[in-house]
Order: C-alpha cells, then sequence, then structure tokens
C-alpha cells in the first residue's frame, strides 16, 4: 500500500471517528435538552440563536438532521472505509 494512500486511511479513519463523535454528542444534547444554540459572525455582527423543538419544530430537526444525525452517519462511514484501507 502506499503511503499516501496509508495516510490518507489514517487521516479519515481520526476525522471520521471524531465526526462521529461529535455528531453522537450533538444529537443526544439536543434530544435532551429540546433546544439547540447556535452562535455565528465575529465582533460587532456576532448573532447567537436558540432553535428549540417548541417554538419552531420544522427548523429544530432540520438542524438536528444537518449538525448531529448527517455528521455521525458521515463520519462512521469515512472511518469504516478507513478502516477497511488500512486492514
Amino acid at each position: 500500500m502506499p503511503m499516501l494512500r496509508a495516510g490518507m486511511a489514517v487521516a479519515a479513519l481520526l476525522i471520521g471517528a471524531i465526526a462521529t463523535f461529535l455528531g453522537v454528542v450533538v444529537t443526544a444534547s439536543a434530544l435532551t435538552t429540546g433546544a439547540i444554540s447556535l452562535s455565528y459572525g465575529g465582533g460587532d455582527g456576532a448573532v447567537s440563536e436558540t432553535i428549540t423543538r417548541a417554538g419552531d419544530a420544522a427548523r429544530y430537526w432540520q438542524f438536528v438532521l444537518l449538525l448531529g444525525v448527517a455528521p455521525a452517519v458521515l463520519g462512521a462511514l469515512a472511518a469504516r472505509w478507513a478502516w477497511r484501507v488500512i486492514r
């Protein structure tokens, strides 16, 4: 196995594992509390908002899927692919 491919597989394994972990944590936190807090921008233009399940259910579930479930699933797929390449 060429070293570049091995290095890419190790990087995909690490990044995939981190993405999976963070996706699971974000999903668990959002489902437990019923809210997702977002902050973006910088300086005077910084914006902080909280999206609740009771306040805006459609947007809440959209953010749960995009910020929690998607990274968990895609990270797990990347880590699985990398593990198969390394082995």
